[in-house]
Formats: C-alpha cells, sequence, structure tokens
C-alpha cells in the first residue's frame, strides 16, 4: 500500500529521507486541503509502479518460455539430424552398396563393349551418390564429435578449406578439450555456421579458429580477413536468422555469442560458454 506522511512540521530533508524509506508523498498539516489529491495521486503512482512490475515479470515469464522454447526446438533438429542420418546410413547407404556389388556382378559377365562402357558410367554415377550420402551423414551427425571437439573442428576446418580454397588455421589450448556433450555440439554447430556464412558472404583469403577452455569457460573464436559488415544492419534483416540464431543456440547452454565486425575489416565471432556449472562431461553419445 502506499504511504503519505502527514505531519505539522517537517524539514525537507527529513521528508527527503521519508520518500528513500518508502514514503509515496508528505503534506504539512497547514496544506491539508491538498490531503486528497496528494492521496489519489500517490495511488495512482503506485499503480503505475505494480503495473510496470507485473509487466517486467510477464516479460521475464515470457523470455524465459522462449529460451525453453528454443532449446526444445534445437534439441528436436539435433534429433531428427541423427534419425535421418542413420536412414541414409542403413537403408540408403545399404541400398546404393547392394547396387555396386551387382554392377560389379554383371561387369564380371557380360562381354559386350557397349554393356562395358554403360556399367562403366553407371558406376562412376554411383560412386558419386554414395559420395554425396556420405558427405550428408557426416554434415547431418558427424561420428569425429565423439573423438573431441578439437578433432572435429579440425576436421570441419580442413573439409571447409578444401572446398573452398581458403586457408583455415585451427589452434587450441590442448590437444583434447573435454567439455560436456551438449557444450560440444553447439561450439561444432557454431563454427559449422560461421564456416558456411564465412563461404557465402566473406570473401576471405584466410580464416582462423582458435578453442580455449581457460578459466573454466570455453572459447571459441572464429576470425577471417573478409569484407566483414555492418551488425546494426542485422536488425533490418527480418530474415537474418544465422546470427540470430547462434545466439539463442549459445544461450542454451548458458552462453553468449560477440560479433566484432566492421565493413572492409573482416569479422571476428566469439562463443562463451561457462564450464563450472558442468561438473562432468556427457557420454559423446549422449547428444545424438
Amino acid at each position: 500500500m502506499p504511504f503519505v506522511l502527514l505531519s505539522g512540521a517537517i524539514g525537507e530533508a527529513a521528508a527527503v529521507d521519508a520518500m528513500r524509506l518508502g514514503f509515496s508523498d508528505y503534506l504539512l498539516k497547514d496544506d491539508i486541503a491538498r490531503l486528497p489529491h496528494v492521496v489519489t495521486r500517490a495511488i495512482e503512482v503506485h499503480q503505475a509502479r505494480q503495473d510496470r512490475e507485473r509487466a517486467v515479470a510477464e516479460l521475464a515469464a515470457s523470455q524465459q518460455r522462449l529460451a525453453e522454447l528454443t532449446e526444445h526446438l534445437q534439441t528436436s533438429i539435433e534429433q531428427e539430424r541423427a534419425s535421418i542420418a542413420r536412414e541414409i546410413h542403413d537403408d540408403i547407404g545399404g541400398a546404393l552398396t547392394a547396387v555396386r556389388v551387382d554392377l560389379a556382378w554383371i561387369g564380371r559377365h557380360a562381354e559386350d563393349p557397349a554393356t562395358q562402357d554403360h556399367l562403366a558410367s553407371a558406376s562412376d554415377m554411383l560412386q558419386h551418390a554414395i559420395g554425396a550420402s556420405q558427405r550428408i551423414m557426416m554434415n547431418l551427425r558427424p561420428p569425429i564429435l565423439e573423438q573431441g571437439l578439437v578433432a572435429a573442428v579440425q576436421w570441419l576446418a580442413a573439409g571447409f578449406e578444401r572446398r573452398s580454397a581458403v586457408r583455415t588455421q585451427v589452434t587450441a589450448s590442448g590437444e583434447a578439450i573435454d567439455v560436456p556433450g551438449d557444450v560440444r555440439l553447439v561450439a561444432y554447430r557454431t563454427a559449422q555456421e560461421a564456416l558456411t556464412n564465412i563461404a557465402k558472404y566473406a570473401q576471405a583469403g584466410k580464416v582462423h579458429i582458435d578453442l580455449s577452455d581457460h578459466e573454466g569457460v570455453l572459447t571459441v573464436e572464429i576470425a577471417d580477413d573478409g569484407c566483414g559488415f555492418d551488425v546494426a544492419q542485422l536488425a533490418d534483416k527480418p530474415k537474418a536468422f544465422g546470427i540470430k540464431g547462434l545466439h539463442e543456440r549459445a544461450r542454451t547452454v548458458g552462453g553468449w555469442l560477440d560479433v566484432s565486425t566492421q565493413p572492409g575489416k573482416g569479422t571476428c565471432l566469439t562463443l562463451s560458454i561457462p564450464l563450472a556449472a558442468s561438473e562432468q562431461p556427457a557420454h559423446p553419445g549422449d547428444v545424438w
């Protein structure tokens, strides 16, 4: 409830102290005719404060629900990726292997040169399909993550360098950085998304990825010497979900993302995740 201090004699300093202690207002008895107005104003101010506190609480609850939804969606996406990867491996991979065996059998028994030419062409196409299915499966569910974050990021960087011809260097605070499975997955996906954006937009000549776990914080830094961009412009692009998605993904494990860039001066993306709350790393298979 709001309180109004009514006094026969009170100094300005005492009145200010009373307001600091929680009184809504004060009034001298000599001016008691203004009491209804003062009381009405105190009630209005108090109601406005309650409305503001309620709005702040509702906003916090909404943000919490959004964070929980984001975490649920990320988990669902990873589970779906794992399911699709298993289907590619078990069904499509098995079928392509069986076709390759049959083509090999036909090749051993066919004598017609035209048939042999068609078999060679079919074998080449089949090998391409097998390679494509393996590449898709690796992108969906990279088994190398089970060997640790450093090995996974090194493999990711090597593939990026091979495809884009952009010189890519990976440094780490140790040969292995032991982190929980969910943190490892967030770090890997962040590096993967960063490299994808570099390939699409940065026009970079070199990329440097640094991994460290100093002082109980996992830090993943991806820097390039490309064209950079204006961070403020991202707010004007309603469909610019790449960086926004990385921010939300970082929050699911209690981390945060920083983007440092200027037009013409490259980009540095830094993911930071405190590790103190994770007493023991999850089993590598748990992320799938």
